[in-house]
């Protein structure tokens, strides 16, 4: 009985670790995924940035084809059409602006919650770690 039982608590043990290391390992992917979100949403708020841009200079240069139309004497109507899309590219410059901005904040935002992740788990994270003893079972420190 004496060998079952060590084999038993070894087992325990290992098993415990196992949890502990698991809860370590979660923990260091949420904060990672955290901080790679905010990367990201960098990243397409730039990309939007340079597409509005983009835009802004096409319509830029729509408005200087109408303006040499009409010195060329080029019927109304293909003018016209020239200045309303140069509009229509100008309508959308400003909403391109405010999803980059909003874009921006919810970067922000993640790495805010990853800070203030690290910030209230961290230690917590690393005392599982280094504990000298097996951690209980994670259930055991679960919300209840």
């Amino acid at each position: 009985m004496g060998e079952l039982e060590r084999t038993d608590s070894a087992g325990g043990v290992v098993a415990t670790a196992g949890g502990v290391i698991e809860t370590v390992v979660t923990y260091g992917i949420v904060i990672i995924q955290l901080a790679a979100a905010g990367i990201k949403l960098r990243g397409l708020s730039e990309r939007v940035r340079s597409t509005y841009a983009y835009v802004e200079g096409c319509s830029a240069s729509v408005e200087r084809l109408a303006d040499q139309m009409a010195l060329l004497a080029v019927d109304l109507d293909t003018i016209g059409e020239h200045r309303t899309a140069a509009a229509v590219m100008r309508s959308v410059l400003a909403d391109a602006e405010a999803m980059a901005a909003a874009t921006e904040d919810l970067a922000t935002l993640f790495e805010q919650t990853s800070a203030a992740h690290q910030a209230d788990y961290g230690s917590v994270a690393d005392t599982a770690r280094s504990m000298p003893v097996p951690m209980a079972d994670a259930q055991f420190y679960s919300n209840r």
